[in-house]
């Protein structure tokens, strides 16, 4: 019996040293699967964007994207897809108005790159570009961030005064709301 109690007793010896070897290799291997599935999901949201060079520019894209988040709240709170709260609501309008006011600062450089998709005729008619982002500060001041109501009486006149800089001042008018 004793005998037998000794083989057991290696037995489980055995498995207790086999144990950890096995969990390293399955933090490993989820590690490593983990490891892929963001690279592929990094490369996938890179996909399309280009790479800027310049600091000006990227920040510029920046702003632009900024008040593209802004916009996007509104309008889903707007057409109900998302639920309307006017703590957030309020905090996209002041985005909106604080990013409008900075436009002609974030362009006063005349940088250009391919893929910055700003038109040179911004730096050829900069006074006609600065009364767009003007009309721009001043929808975005009248909205009326207090109700969805208020939100679908006011907000299209931002996202028209959006779109008419784009349509004269960006390369590649974008199809969606704006920027």
């Amino acid at each position: 019996m004793m005998s037998r109690f000794n083989t057991l007793r290696q037995v489980t010896s055995r498995k207790h040293i086999a144990r950890p070897r096995q969990r390293r290799f399955h933090i490993f291997a989820a590690l490593s699967v983990l490891g892929l599935c963001l690279g592929l999901l990094s490369a996938d949201l890179n996909a399309g964007s280009a790479v800027i060079t310049d600091k000006d520019i990227r920040a510029r894209l920046a702003l632009m994207r900024e008040q593209k988040a802004a916009l996007l709240t509104l309008s889903d709170m707007m057409a109900g897809r998302r639920i309307f709260h006017p703590k957030p609501a309020k905090a996209a309008r002041r985005v909106l108005i604080e990013n409008t006011r900075k436009i002609p600062r974030y362009f006063a450089k005349q940088q250009m790159e391919a893929n910055s998709h700003a038109e040179p005729e911004i730096w050829t008619r900069w006074q006609d570009f600065e009364t767009r982002a003007q009309a721009a500060r001043q929808a975005a001041k009248q909205i009326n961030a207090g109700s969805v109501n208020g939100l679908r009486r006011s907000l299209p006149a931002m996202v028209q005064a959006c779109h008419n800089c784009h349509q004269t001042y960006r390369t590649t008018p974008n199809r969606a709301i704006t920027h």
